[in-house]
């Protein structure tokens, strides 16, 4: 069995926070991320959104980096990683192939910062992720054909050492940056049914069993859909 959340702060920055109270704006993460393959721990597919930190190791600048480093891992294990295009609202997926049944992927694509994203495996791995934040990183949440943005959905890197330790924690916060009420929803999406769980922050939704304020993992990424841009920076400890 995978240890999910299995999360190590580098001994420095846990000293400077724990010791003093102070806010380390550089703390660096070390994280054992398991990665679920069919069947493992009841995952439907494989598939999973991940979050790397804002600054990740210098040699991950692409999906083939990324591909590449799980695969050092547990070799034959990845594949595929892939990254949400809010221009058309689907999948941008790459294989670490030369074809694709999806038209327009298995492009190579740059791995951005603050942006989450969605690993399929073959095996379970557990990936040790290595990083730092970047305190002063802007996440942009655009809103319906704000920046071409089809919905107002996007994928969200949630930062390891975020203040905001729940869904309902996380739209208050997105909406004292933006206009007030900016937040549509937050989902995540549940690895057993590749179904998105999804928190508006009202009382009822037209999904049964979805609205519960679920809590936020470091290592995970989750949907965001605004109905206003917010210049978000997320705050942290």
């Amino acid at each position: 069995m995978n240890k999910r959340g299995s999360m190590v702060l580098t001994v420095g920055a846990v000293a400077l926070v724990v010791a003093s109270g102070l806010f380390a704006s550089n703390m660096g993460f070390k994280l054992n991320l398991g990665l679920d393959s069919p069947g493992a721990n009841g995952s439907a597919t494989g598939q999973q959104d991940i979050a790397l930190p804002y600054n990740q190791q210098t040699s991950l600048v692409t999906a083939s980096d990324l591909r590449s480093d799980v695969n050092l891992t547990t070799p034959g294990s990845f594949a595929s990683v892939a990254r949400f295009v809010r221009q058309t609202d689907a999948l941008e997926v790459y294989t670490g192939g030369t074809t694709f049944p999806v038209p327009g992927s298995n492009v190579n694509f740059n791995l951005t910062p603050g942006e989450g994203l969605r690993l399929k495996v073959a095996q379970p791995v557990n990936y040790i992720v290595v990083g730092s934040h970047d305190p002063g990183l802007v996440v942009n949440l655009n809103s319906p054909g704000s920046s071409g943005s089809a919905s107002g959905q996007q994928f969200f890197a949630y930062p390891y050492h975020s203040t905001a330790a729940t869904a309902s924690d996380l739209r208050n916060e997105i909406n004292a940056q933006g206009n007030g009420n900016a937040v549509v929803s937050i989902a995540r999406l549940l690895r057993t049914t590749d179904a998105l769980e999804v928190y508006t922050g009202g009382t009822t939704f037209p999904v049964p069993g979805s609205n519960v304020s679920f809590a936020l993992t470091p290592g995970s990424s989750y949907v965001i859909k605004v109905q206003s841009d917010v210049a978000y920076v997320p705050s942290h400890y």
